[in-house]
């Protein structure tokens, strides 16, 4: 942490929270403004439109702020450190992202598949989804891929990740930063959920705690490793996996809203709470070898 005085870190929260409140009301007038022409959600038209306007709606503000207001001429996130070779570090990344994935696939799986053969909705068969076989084209599910990777996952990684919360540490408590940015996170899928997606209630609830916990891994994968493609990787092949294989449970029995809401949310805070600590007891396998042995030198 930077030492500052106590105005010093109220003022660099305010200026940071004050960038995020900025760069979300931009986002929610985009979603407003272009919900006619990209309809329907998911659509060629939905991808290229982010594809197009998120990375400038995210990062213009980040690096106006950057430039002017804090006047730093190094760029606002560290892609590589300065004692690695650039593809051994992006190559490590990637493999800690594979394993990540397989690693969240088995845990969901079992974690869920207990829960709903429990008995409470009655028999259930499980059946899996090929989302891009329900896509309108190959060119438009590589669209989407693309859109997952190249934009979605590494804007939001960092902005996020490698922006806020690495700020936030500047003048808080590592988990306090954590914590922080996450919510900021899952509060930015609000205009998307609320606009696009026509959420409400419940399901809007739900969806907010699944963004903030998914917050939450990314942003300690990127805490206990420093590398921001961690994140990126992790994130990337998470939304390219939801658009492309998925599974889900086919009840014989509904239970109300509030039972299936309260036992969805119970998974997922399991999910996100496991995953948590398997990356804690994981922790010293995340860090970069080649840089531990130069600190320690």
């Amino acid at each position: 942490q930077v030492c500052m005085t106590n105005t010093q870190k109220g003022r660099h929260i305010a200026e940071l929270l004050g960038l995020w409140v900025m760069i979300l009301v931009c986002w929610t007038v985009y979603r407003q403004v272009s919900l006619p022409y990209i309809e329907p959600s998911g659509s060629m038209k939905f991808y290229l439109g982010q594809f197009i306007f998120q990375p400038i709606i995210f990062l213009s503000p980040i690096f106006l702020y950057w430039r002017f207001i804090r006047k730093e001429t190094s760029t606002p996130v560290r892609f590589f450190p300065e004692h690695s070779t650039k593809n051994s570090f992006v190559l490590r990344a990637l493999v800690i992202g594979i394993v990540l994935i397989i690693i969240e696939l088995i845990l969901l799986l079992s974690i869920q598949y207990p829960i709903f053969n429990s008995g409470l909705f009655g028999s259930t068969e499980l059946e899996f989804n090929f989302g891009f076989l329900d896509t309108e084209s190959w060119s438009h599910y590589l669209v989407m891929a693309l859109s997952s990777l190249l934009v979605v996952a590494v804007v939001e990684e960092f902005v996020f990740r490698g922006f806020f919360q690495n700020q936030f540490e500047k003048v808080l408590p590592k988990w306090q930063s954590l914590v922080l940015a996450s919510i900021l996170f899952g509060l930015m899928h609000l205009p998307i959920a609320i606009i696009v997606y026509e959420m409400e209630g419940l399901w809007l609830i739900y969806n907010l705690i699944e963004w903030i916990g998914a917050g939450m891994i990314f942003g300690y994968a990127y805490q206990i490793s420093r590398n921001i493609w961690v994140p990126i990787f992790w994130h990337g092949l998470h939304n390219v996996l939801i658009g492309t294989f998925n599974w889900r449970f086919v009840f014989e029995k509904v239970p109300s809203e509030t039972v299936i809401f309260s036992v969805m949310t119970l998974e997922k805070i399991v999910y996100f709470t496991t995953t948590i600590l398997l990356l804690y007891a994981l922790r010293k396998r995340f860090q970069n070898p080649e840089i531990q042995t130069i600190s320690q030198n």
